[in-house]
């Protein structure tokens, strides 16, 4: 596998290309991602697509493989624990972390991920680039178990050509998002079959949150009030809670005429005086 990875970096040297928003780029490659902040080898069989507010997708022609990229703020200690936690694939998946967090190197972090019911066919392994000032990418790969020694290969080798380019050149939409949502405190309504619910969220910045909802039969005859704590972060295009009682909610995140969506319902940004 170091003969591979070795023979990959050497390939990707020798190129160097601006990656532009939804054109497809193949490898080798090395690309410069504005939107991650970074510059990054891409492999041989392998094609890039970067999609605004979605990060960078690697895919092949040839198989189902795919690889995820987007760009994080975070800590080593916020690496770990987010390696430490299920997550969602799709939005509806979770998976699990399997075996133990290997570090690579004082910036690489990498750990293996399972669906459980699709293990012994579909792997996941996710990877997360530390950089300066927290700035940090999460590396998200999809593929089949039979290809497991090849993309370990890939994703390790896409982790060591990755480097940051210099903070004021930084303009990634995800940062952005998160740096959006911490400290805020946002109040949203939706209706769901003859329920009406009404939601106000805190989002502190220590990424603890407060959930209050109440939701209303239509028609005003009975409601029902619930308090939810827990914690937040962002994951690709959505805010994910995951709340102390062990449920987690997956809330998708657009933008419409500078006001913040969620799941598609027009919040509006309230003064925040339960947290900072």
């Amino acid at each position: 596998m170091r003969l591979l990875v070795s023979a990959l970096i050497l390939a990707a040297l020798a190129f160097g290309v601006e990656l532009e928003l939804d054109k497809t780029y193949s490898g080798p490659e090395k690309l410069t991602v504005s939107s991650l902040g970074v510059s990054m080898g891409l492999p041989y069989h392998w094609n890039a697509i970067a999609k605004k507010g979605e990060g960078v997708l690697l895919f092949q022609d040839t198989t189902k493989d795919t690889i995820v990229m987007y760009a994080k703020s975070m800590s080593v200690t916020e690496a770990i624990n987010y390696l430490s936690v299920p997550h969602y694939l799709d939005k509806e998946l979770k998976i699990l972390p399997q075996e133990r967090i290997a570090q690579l190197s004082s910036h690489i972090y990498r750990r293996a991920y399972s669906a459980g019911i699709d293990a012994r066919r579909m792997a996941n392994v996710f990877y997360v680039i530390l950089g300066p000032q927290e700035r940090a990418v999460v590396m998200r790969a999809h593929y089949d178990a039979v290809h497991e020694s090849t993309m370990m290969a890939i994703t390790l080798y896409i982790a060591q050509t990755l480097s940051f380019t210099p903070t004021k050149q930084l303009k990634s939409a995800l940062h952005d998002l998160e740096m959006r949502l911490k400290g805020g405190h946002f109040a949203y309504s939706k209706r769901e079959g003859e329920y009406e619910e009404k939601r106000e969220l805190w989002l502190c910045s220590d990424k603890r949150f407060l959930l209050m909802e109440e939701r209303t039969i239509t028609g005003g005859m009975s409601r029902i009030k619930e308090q939810k704590l827990g914690k937040w972060s962002v994951e690709n295009t959505h805010l994910l809670l995951q709340s102390d009682d062990g449920l987690d909610q997956l809330i998708g995140i657009t933008f419409q005429d500078k006001a913040l969506l969620f799941d598609g319902h027009r919040s509006y940004e309230l003064a925040n005086h339960h947290c900072k």
